[in-house]
């Protein structure tokens, strides 16, 4: 006999269960769940410190930003709910600092670590420690964090670790995103919305089954170790870029993942002339009914992916501008919201079948980030972000954030589809692109 769920099932928001509150997970959120399942879907922050504080007084920190945060003492419950944990542990660790790049051995061993999401907390926190130089690393379950909050939350620890505030006030769990959406995207209304985002989609992924038959496509490798490469991008080249981009009306979002693409589209499918698939991923806080700030710990991003035609002789310019225009497009029909809702659809078909993968490339740019090169007596010399590599995802994803006026852009790939050294070549590609770039433009 099947057992009987212990939860309620007349409220669709908040339920109580015993002395702990619930939320219901919100459709992003379940898929997030599903796609953890599959494999390890974490995301890893590391905070690259001078004149590094105490383990004890980041350890403080840590517990403070875990009080303010109720996601942060949560569980998942049956993948329905969000539930406070019965006994609030803080899971911090303090392991010596024996080299400068031991932190990225660290990630990438975080990047594997499966969440027992139904019995323990959704994070984690390492303080690689020595007394001049050290590193932080959080590892969140994908579930609970977007960029926005993840910025938002290494800000207030750094604020907290330095001293330059004593304490924040608990905040209110964020409401489940979709509750928030505007109106022409729920209810009956989201129906027709709904449908012409699903008729294009269709439109798209059969066009581009037909023109990519017989030529090479994302190959599906099951299983992979993550590894982390870093680009930064000097504070001229950024300038430059960005202001060639706005005479011509191009984001550096799109000229940075065009780069990508070239860069792939030459070390994977020889320059050949075909369709590729990218993911761009969208901020859905500034557009819910009442905008929703970065405070509240949660994910309120969409995931959308476009198809351009690619091959060795395009100019990374008109690539950019035909992905920027998609982009206009996609976010003027308001595909962001139905997106979202796809979601939890996608993420099941695609870990049901494992036949196809998401696209060739990704990337998720968050520009300019809230953080500071300076708390107290603490230099801020290094940030980086990193989303767990997927064996269904794109054969190379990246994170890229404005930091000090350069770019902080973090890749991740999976030793199942390239060797460190195949990586290193696209990345050096990558910034080679965007050199020429800066001196040829339309």
């Amino acid at each position: 006999m099947q057992k009987e769920s212990a939860l309620p099932k007349s409220d669709d928001n908040l339920a109580q269960v015993g002395q702990f509150p619930l939320r219901k997970l919100g459709i992003f959120e379940r898929a997030m769940v599903i796609a953890n399942e599959h494999a390890p879907f974490n995301i890893i922050s590391v905070l690259r410190l001078e004149h590094a504080p105490s383990p004890e007084i980041v350890k403080e920190a840590i517990a403070k930003i875990q009080k303010r945060q109720p996601l942060l003492s949560a569980r998942i419950v049956e993948d329905t709910f969000f539930e406070a944990l019965p006994t609030s542990k803080l899971p911090f660790h303090v392991i010596k600092r024996k080299s400068k790049e031991q932190w990225r051995e660290i990630a990438e061993q975080e990047m594997a670590f499966r969440y027992d999401h139904r019995n323990e907390a959704l994070f984690r926190a390492i303080y690689i420690y020595s007394e001049e130089n050290s590193e932080i690393i959080l590892n969140v379950h994908h579930a609970i964090m977007d960029a926005a909050s993840g910025m938002n939350l290494l800000d207030e620890l750094l604020q907290l670790i330095s001293g330059e505030v004593s304490s924040l006030p608990r905040l209110q769990l964020a409401p489940v995103f979709e509750a928030q959406f505007p109106p022409s995207h729920r209810g009956l209304r989201r129906i027709f919305t709904m449908a012409g985002y699903m008729l294009r989609q269709m439109g798209d992924m059969a066009s581009f089954a037909w023109k990519t038959r017989r030529k090479r496509t994302p190959p599906v490798r099951l299983g992979g170790k993550s590894y982390t490469a870093t680009l930064v991008l000097p504070e001229k080249l950024v300038n430059s870029l960005s202001h060639q981009g706005r005479k011509n009306g191009i984001t550096l979002n799109s000229l940075l993942n065009a780069a990508q693409l070239l860069a792939v589209n030459k070390y994977l499918y020889a320059g050949k002339r075909l369709p590729m698939q990218t993911f761009a991923f969208a901020d859905l806080r500034p557009y819910t009914i009442s905008p929703t700030g970065p405070e509240q710990l949660a994910n309120y991003i969409s995931m959308m992916r476009f198809t351009v035609d690619v091959s060795g002789e395009s100019d990374i310019w008109c690539l950019a501008q035909e992905l920027h225009a998609q982009i206009y497009r996609s976010l003027k029909f308001g595909d962001k919201f139905s997106a979202a809702v796809m979601s939890e659809m996608l993420l099941k078909t695609f870990t049901t079948l494992k036949a196809m993968r998401f696209g060739a490339t990704a990337l998720n740019y968050s520009g300019n980030v809230p953080l500071k090169r300076q708390y107290g007596d603490i230099n801020l010399v290094g940030v980086h972000g990193f989303v767990s590599g997927y064996d269904l995802g794109p054969e190379i994803s990246s994170q890229a954030r404005l930091f000090n006026d350069e770019v902080w852009w973090d890749f991740i790939y999976l030793d199942s589809d390239m060797d460190a050294d195949l990586a290193e070549k696209i990345i050096a590609e990558i910034k080679l692109i965007l050199e020429n770039a800066s001196q040829n433009h339309v």
